[in-house]
Protein backbone atom coordinates (compact mmCIF):
# COMPACT_ATOMS: atom_id res chain seq x y z
CA UNK A 1 0.00 0.00 0.00
CA UNK A 2 1.42 3.35 -1.11
CA UNK A 3 1.11 6.29 1.25
CA UNK A 4 0.95 9.62 -0.51
CA UNK A 5 3.27 12.22 0.86
CA UNK A 6 1.55 15.33 2.08
CA UNK A 7 2.10 18.10 -0.45
CA UNK A 8 4.26 20.87 0.97
CA UNK A 9 2.95 24.32 0.09
CA UNK A 10 5.61 26.98 -0.03
CA UNK A 11 3.89 30.15 0.98
CA UNK A 12 5.11 33.47 -0.37
CA UNK A 13 6.65 35.49 2.43
CA UNK A 14 5.63 39.09 3.04
CA UNK A 15 7.52 41.26 5.53
CA UNK A 16 5.91 44.47 6.80
CA UNK A 17 8.44 46.96 8.15
CA UNK A 18 7.03 49.51 10.58
CA UNK A 19 7.87 51.93 13.37
CA UNK A 20 6.43 51.14 16.79
CA UNK A 21 3.06 52.89 16.61
CA UNK A 22 0.82 54.35 19.30
CA UNK A 23 -1.37 51.22 19.10
CA UNK A 24 -4.81 52.83 18.86
CA UNK A 25 -5.20 53.91 15.26
CA UNK A 26 -6.76 52.69 12.04
CA UNK A 27 -3.37 51.84 10.58
CA UNK A 28 -2.70 49.35 13.38
CA UNK A 29 -6.14 47.78 12.92
CA UNK A 30 -5.84 47.48 9.14
CA UNK A 31 -2.33 46.00 9.03
CA UNK A 32 -3.04 43.42 11.75
CA UNK A 33 -6.32 42.54 10.01
CA UNK A 34 -4.53 41.97 6.70
CA UNK A 35 -1.84 39.79 8.32
CA UNK A 36 -4.54 37.71 10.04
CA UNK A 37 -6.33 37.25 6.71
CA UNK A 38 -3.08 36.13 5.04
CA UNK A 39 -2.51 33.56 7.77
CA UNK A 40 -5.92 31.99 7.13
CA UNK A 41 -5.03 31.29 3.49
CA UNK A 42 -2.56 28.92 1.89
CA UNK A 43 -0.81 31.30 -0.50
CA UNK A 44 0.94 33.88 1.71
CA UNK A 45 2.48 34.24 5.13
CA UNK A 46 3.17 37.64 6.66
CA UNK A 47 4.50 39.37 9.75
CA UNK A 48 6.06 42.54 11.12
CA UNK A 49 9.64 43.71 11.46
CA UNK A 50 9.18 46.36 14.17
CA UNK A 51 11.60 49.27 14.52
CA UNK A 52 11.45 50.19 18.21
CA UNK A 53 13.43 53.35 18.95
CA UNK A 54 11.71 53.98 22.26
CA UNK A 55 8.54 55.62 20.92
CA UNK A 56 5.55 55.97 23.22
CA UNK A 57 3.00 53.24 22.72
CA UNK A 58 -0.29 52.69 24.52
CA UNK A 59 -1.02 49.20 23.26
CA UNK A 60 0.80 46.38 21.48
CA UNK A 61 -2.30 44.25 20.99
CA UNK A 62 -2.23 44.92 17.22
CA UNK A 63 1.14 43.11 17.10
CA UNK A 64 -0.13 39.96 18.85
CA UNK A 65 1.19 36.80 17.11
CA UNK A 66 2.37 38.90 14.15
CA UNK A 67 5.91 40.04 15.06
CA UNK A 68 8.72 38.19 13.27
CA UNK A 69 11.44 40.43 14.73
CA UNK A 70 11.54 43.53 16.92
CA UNK A 71 14.65 45.68 16.68
CA UNK A 72 14.93 47.56 19.99
CA UNK A 73 17.50 50.35 20.15
CA UNK A 74 17.13 53.37 22.41
CA UNK A 75 20.46 55.10 21.92
CA UNK A 76 20.32 58.90 21.92
CA UNK A 77 22.35 59.19 18.70
CA UNK A 78 19.63 59.02 16.04
CA UNK A 79 21.94 58.28 13.10
CA UNK A 80 23.69 55.44 14.93
CA UNK A 81 20.34 54.07 16.04
CA UNK A 82 19.07 54.01 12.44
CA UNK A 83 22.24 52.26 11.27
CA UNK A 84 21.74 49.53 13.90
CA UNK A 85 18.09 49.03 12.87
CA UNK A 86 19.14 48.84 9.21
CA UNK A 87 21.84 46.23 9.90
CA UNK A 88 19.42 44.10 11.89
CA UNK A 89 16.89 44.33 9.06
CA UNK A 90 19.61 43.36 6.56
CA UNK A 91 20.49 40.19 8.49
CA UNK A 92 16.82 39.36 9.00
CA UNK A 93 16.15 39.65 5.25
CA UNK A 94 19.03 37.25 4.55
CA UNK A 95 17.57 34.78 7.02
CA UNK A 96 13.84 35.10 6.29
CA UNK A 97 14.16 35.62 2.48
CA UNK A 98 10.85 37.43 1.87
CA UNK A 99 9.45 37.67 -1.65
CA UNK A 100 7.92 41.03 -0.82
CA UNK A 101 8.74 43.78 1.69
CA UNK A 102 6.11 46.42 2.47
CA UNK A 103 7.06 49.54 4.44
CA UNK A 104 4.59 51.70 6.35
CA UNK A 105 6.48 54.99 6.59
CA UNK A 106 9.28 57.03 5.04
CA UNK A 107 12.23 56.19 7.32
CA UNK A 108 11.40 52.43 7.42
CA UNK A 109 11.37 52.56 3.60
CA UNK A 110 14.81 54.17 3.51
CA UNK A 111 16.14 51.52 5.92
CA UNK A 112 14.55 48.70 3.92
CA UNK A 113 15.92 49.91 0.57
CA UNK A 114 19.44 50.07 2.03
CA UNK A 115 19.08 46.69 3.76
CA UNK A 116 17.85 45.04 0.54
CA UNK A 117 20.74 46.53 -1.45
CA UNK A 118 23.40 45.03 0.84
CA UNK A 119 21.60 41.78 1.64
CA UNK A 120 22.05 40.47 -1.92
CA UNK A 121 18.51 39.07 -1.67
CA UNK A 122 16.15 39.69 -4.58
CA UNK A 123 12.84 41.04 -3.30
CA UNK A 124 10.20 43.63 -4.18
CA UNK A 125 9.90 46.75 -2.07
CA UNK A 126 6.49 48.43 -1.75
CA UNK A 127 5.29 51.32 0.35
CA UNK A 128 1.87 51.37 2.05
CA UNK A 129 1.29 54.86 3.43
CA UNK A 130 -1.72 55.32 5.68
CA UNK A 131 -1.52 59.10 5.78
CA UNK A 132 -0.94 61.52 2.88
CA UNK A 133 2.79 61.54 1.97
CA UNK A 134 2.86 65.34 2.12
CA UNK A 135 2.25 65.12 5.87
CA UNK A 136 5.17 62.72 6.45
CA UNK A 137 8.83 63.36 7.25
CA UNK A 138 10.99 63.50 4.11
CA UNK A 139 8.50 61.95 1.67
CA UNK A 140 11.19 61.63 -1.04
CA UNK A 141 12.47 58.60 0.90
CA UNK A 142 9.53 56.73 -0.66
CA UNK A 143 11.01 57.05 -4.16
CA UNK A 144 13.43 54.16 -3.58
CA UNK A 145 10.56 51.63 -3.57
CA UNK A 146 9.64 49.51 -6.61
CA UNK A 147 5.91 49.76 -6.04
CA UNK A 148 3.33 51.60 -3.93
CA UNK A 149 0.00 50.68 -2.35
CA UNK A 150 -2.19 53.79 -2.03
CA UNK A 151 -5.18 53.71 0.32
CA UNK A 152 -6.95 56.54 -1.52
CA UNK A 153 -6.96 58.33 -4.85
CA UNK A 154 -5.56 61.45 -3.18
CA UNK A 155 -2.56 59.52 -1.83
CA UNK A 156 -1.96 58.20 -5.35
CA UNK A 157 -2.04 61.79 -6.64
CA UNK A 158 0.45 62.92 -3.99
CA UNK A 159 2.79 60.04 -4.86
CA UNK A 160 2.73 60.96 -8.56
CA UNK A 161 3.41 64.62 -7.65
CA UNK A 162 6.40 63.34 -5.69
CA UNK A 163 7.74 61.67 -8.84
CA UNK A 164 6.39 58.11 -8.69
CA UNK A 165 5.32 56.54 -12.00
CA UNK A 166 1.52 56.12 -11.78
CA UNK A 167 1.87 52.64 -13.31
CA UNK A 168 3.71 51.57 -10.15
CA UNK A 169 0.84 52.58 -7.85
CA UNK A 170 -2.18 50.45 -6.96
CA UNK A 171 -5.11 51.96 -5.03
CA UNK A 172 -6.32 49.38 -2.50
CA UNK A 173 -8.31 51.49 -0.01
CA UNK A 174 -8.77 49.89 3.45
CA UNK A 175 -10.74 46.77 4.47
CA UNK A 176 -13.51 46.48 7.02
CA UNK A 177 -15.00 43.37 8.52
CA UNK A 178 -18.64 42.85 7.56
CA UNK A 179 -20.67 43.38 10.70
CA UNK A 180 -23.84 41.42 11.37
CA UNK A 181 -24.96 44.14 13.77
CA UNK A 182 -27.22 47.12 13.14
CA UNK A 183 -27.08 50.09 15.50
CA UNK A 184 -30.54 51.61 15.68
CA UNK A 185 -31.49 55.28 15.76
CA UNK A 186 -32.94 57.01 18.82
CA UNK A 187 -35.91 59.36 18.80
CA UNK A 188 -33.75 62.35 19.77
CA UNK A 189 -30.62 63.40 17.88
CA UNK A 190 -27.60 61.47 19.21
CA UNK A 191 -24.19 62.09 17.65
CA UNK A 192 -21.19 59.77 17.94
CA UNK A 193 -17.50 60.60 17.65
CA UNK A 194 -14.86 57.83 17.80
CA UNK A 195 -11.14 58.55 17.60
CA UNK A 196 -8.24 60.50 19.00
CA UNK A 197 -9.19 63.66 20.85
CA UNK A 198 -7.52 66.61 19.11
CA UNK A 199 -8.80 70.12 19.80
CA UNK A 200 -7.46 71.24 16.41
CA UNK A 201 -4.55 69.49 14.61
CA UNK A 202 -5.70 66.40 12.67
CA UNK A 203 -9.10 65.65 14.19
CA UNK A 204 -10.27 69.30 14.68
CA UNK A 205 -12.95 68.65 17.33
CA UNK A 206 -13.19 72.41 17.86
CA UNK A 207 -15.24 72.60 14.65
CA UNK A 208 -17.76 70.11 16.02
CA UNK A 209 -18.18 72.06 19.26
CA UNK A 210 -18.56 75.36 17.38
CA UNK A 211 -21.15 73.82 15.05
CA UNK A 212 -23.16 72.32 17.92
CA UNK A 213 -23.55 75.76 19.53
CA UNK A 214 -25.65 76.67 16.48
CA UNK A 215 -27.86 73.57 16.55
CA UNK A 216 -31.43 74.52 17.51
CA UNK A 217 -32.81 71.04 18.24
CA UNK A 218 -32.14 68.81 21.26
CA UNK A 219 -28.94 66.79 20.89
CA UNK A 220 -26.44 64.61 22.73
CA UNK A 221 -22.83 63.87 21.81
CA UNK A 222 -20.91 60.72 22.80
CA UNK A 223 -17.12 60.90 22.49
CA UNK A 224 -15.30 57.56 22.54
CA UNK A 225 -11.53 58.03 22.60
CA UNK A 226 -8.81 59.96 24.35
CA UNK A 227 -5.73 62.05 23.65
CA UNK A 228 -3.59 64.82 25.03
CA UNK A 229 -6.23 67.47 24.22
CA UNK A 230 -9.06 66.01 26.35
CA UNK A 231 -8.89 68.69 29.04
CA UNK A 232 -8.64 71.49 26.47
CA UNK A 233 -11.72 70.13 24.67
CA UNK A 234 -13.68 69.73 27.90
CA UNK A 235 -12.77 73.26 28.99
CA UNK A 236 -13.83 74.68 25.61
CA UNK A 237 -17.17 72.84 25.74
CA UNK A 238 -17.76 74.33 29.19
CA UNK A 239 -16.87 77.77 27.91
CA UNK A 240 -19.43 77.38 25.10
CA UNK A 241 -22.10 76.17 27.55
CA UNK A 242 -22.63 72.80 25.89
CA UNK A 243 -20.75 70.45 28.25
CA UNK A 244 -23.94 69.01 29.79
CA UNK A 245 -24.85 67.57 26.36
CA UNK A 246 -21.52 65.69 26.02
CA UNK A 247 -20.58 62.30 27.50
CA UNK A 248 -16.86 61.46 27.55
CA UNK A 249 -16.42 57.68 27.44
CA UNK A 250 -12.62 57.59 27.21
CA UNK A 251 -10.54 55.14 25.23
CA UNK A 252 -12.07 51.68 24.77
CA UNK A 253 -10.16 48.60 23.65
CA UNK A 254 -13.07 47.59 21.38
CA UNK A 255 -14.96 50.82 20.71
CA UNK A 256 -17.72 49.27 18.62
CA UNK A 257 -18.50 46.57 21.15
CA UNK A 258 -18.63 49.37 23.73
CA UNK A 259 -21.03 51.40 21.55
CA UNK A 260 -23.26 48.37 20.99
CA UNK A 261 -23.43 47.53 24.71
CA UNK A 262 -23.47 51.00 26.29
CA UNK A 263 -24.54 53.72 23.87
CA UNK A 264 -26.81 51.39 21.87
CA UNK A 265 -28.54 53.97 19.64
CA UNK A 266 -26.90 56.50 17.29
CA UNK A 267 -28.33 58.99 14.79
CA UNK A 268 -25.05 59.68 13.02
CA UNK A 269 -21.28 59.52 13.35
CA UNK A 270 -19.45 62.83 12.78
CA UNK A 271 -15.81 63.21 11.67
CA UNK A 272 -14.35 66.74 11.52
CA UNK A 273 -10.78 65.94 10.42
CA UNK A 274 -8.35 68.29 8.68
CA UNK A 275 -6.71 65.31 6.98
CA UNK A 276 -6.91 61.51 6.96
CA UNK A 277 -5.37 58.59 5.11
CA UNK A 278 -8.44 56.46 4.55
CA UNK A 279 -10.66 56.74 7.66
CA UNK A 280 -11.53 53.26 8.89
CA UNK A 281 -14.00 54.67 11.43
CA UNK A 282 -16.34 55.71 8.58
CA UNK A 283 -16.29 52.19 7.13
CA UNK A 284 -16.85 50.63 10.57
CA UNK A 285 -19.83 52.91 11.23
CA UNK A 286 -21.39 52.35 7.81
CA UNK A 287 -20.95 48.57 8.19
CA UNK A 288 -23.31 48.87 11.18
CA UNK A 289 -25.86 50.94 9.28
CA UNK A 290 -24.85 54.31 10.79
CA UNK A 291 -25.27 57.45 8.71
CA UNK A 292 -21.97 59.42 8.59
CA UNK A 293 -21.26 63.14 8.37
CA UNK A 294 -17.67 64.01 7.45
CA UNK A 295 -15.49 66.91 6.40
CA UNK A 296 -14.45 66.61 2.78
CA UNK A 297 -10.81 66.51 3.81
CA UNK A 298 -7.80 64.92 2.17
CA UNK A 299 -7.99 62.01 1.87
CA UNK A 300 -10.59 59.25 1.83
CA UNK A 301 -14.03 60.55 2.92
CA UNK A 302 -15.14 61.45 -0.61
CA UNK A 303 -14.31 57.89 -1.72
CA UNK A 304 -16.46 56.38 1.07
CA UNK A 305 -19.37 58.78 1.53
CA UNK A 306 -22.16 58.71 -1.06
CA UNK A 307 -24.26 61.76 -0.34
CA UNK A 308 -27.72 60.95 1.03
CA UNK A 309 -27.07 57.21 0.68
CA UNK A 310 -24.67 56.49 3.55
CA UNK A 311 -23.92 60.03 4.73
CA UNK A 312 -23.04 63.59 3.80
CA UNK A 313 -19.87 65.58 3.20
CA UNK A 314 -19.39 69.21 4.14
CA UNK A 315 -16.54 71.59 3.18
CA UNK A 316 -13.60 71.24 5.55
CA UNK A 317 -13.72 73.73 8.48
CA UNK A 318 -17.14 75.08 7.37
CA UNK A 319 -18.95 75.03 10.71
CA UNK A 320 -22.04 76.73 9.24
CA UNK A 321 -22.49 73.90 6.72
CA UNK A 322 -21.88 71.31 9.45
CA UNK A 323 -24.45 72.91 11.79
CA UNK A 324 -27.05 72.97 8.98
CA UNK A 325 -26.57 69.22 8.36
CA UNK A 326 -26.86 68.42 12.08
CA UNK A 327 -29.95 70.64 12.40
CA UNK A 328 -31.57 68.81 9.49
CA UNK A 329 -30.80 65.43 11.08
CA UNK A 330 -32.54 66.60 14.24
CA UNK A 331 -35.57 67.88 12.36
CA UNK A 332 -36.88 64.45 11.35
CA UNK A 333 -34.88 64.17 8.14
CA UNK A 334 -35.73 60.75 6.70
CA UNK A 335 -32.51 58.75 6.60
CA UNK A 336 -31.84 55.75 4.32
CA UNK A 337 -32.63 52.26 5.56
CA UNK A 338 -29.86 50.63 7.60
CA UNK A 339 -29.33 47.81 5.06
CA UNK A 340 -28.94 50.27 2.18
CA UNK A 341 -26.23 52.04 4.18
CA UNK A 342 -24.48 48.73 4.96
CA UNK A 343 -24.56 47.58 1.33
CA UNK A 344 -23.07 50.85 0.03
CA UNK A 345 -19.49 49.76 0.91
CA UNK A 346 -19.48 46.25 -0.56
CA UNK A 347 -16.08 46.68 -2.24
CA UNK A 348 -14.46 47.50 1.11
CA UNK A 349 -15.54 44.33 2.93
CA UNK A 350 -12.66 42.02 3.82
CA UNK A 351 -13.20 39.16 1.33
CA UNK A 352 -13.34 41.47 -1.70
CA UNK A 353 -10.45 43.53 -0.37
CA UNK A 354 -8.15 40.55 0.24
CA UNK A 355 -8.85 39.06 -3.18
CA UNK A 356 -7.81 42.35 -4.77
CA UNK A 357 -4.73 42.69 -2.53
CA UNK A 358 -3.55 39.15 -3.35
CA UNK A 359 -4.11 39.68 -7.08
CA UNK A 360 -1.92 42.80 -6.97
CA UNK A 361 0.84 40.97 -5.06
CA UNK A 362 0.81 38.14 -7.61
CA UNK A 363 0.83 40.60 -10.52
CA UNK A 364 3.86 42.44 -9.10
CA UNK A 365 5.72 39.18 -8.38
CA UNK A 366 5.08 37.84 -11.89
CA UNK A 367 6.23 41.13 -13.42
CA UNK A 368 9.42 40.99 -11.38
CA UNK A 369 10.18 37.45 -12.59
CA UNK A 370 9.97 38.41 -16.26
Amino acid sequence: MLIKKKEVINKKKILLVTDLLIGRGGMENVTSQVISAFKKGEEFEAGFFVINSGETTHSKSWLDNAVLFESVCKLRNKKLKNVIHTLRLLFFIRKYKPEHIITLNTIPNLMASRAIKYSAHKTILSTWMHLPPRERYRPHYLLSADHHFAISGEIKNQLTELGVNKNNIDVVFNPVKKSGKIILRPEQLRILYIGRVHFERQKQLKDLFDALVQVKVGWALDIVGDGEDVFECQSYAQQLGISEHITWHGWQNDPWEYVENNIKEVTCLVMTSNFEGFPLVLLEAISRGIYCVSSDCSSGPSEIIENNINGQLYPQNDIIALSKIINALGNDLVLPEHMLIKESIGKFYEDAYMNNFKNILNKITEGNDE
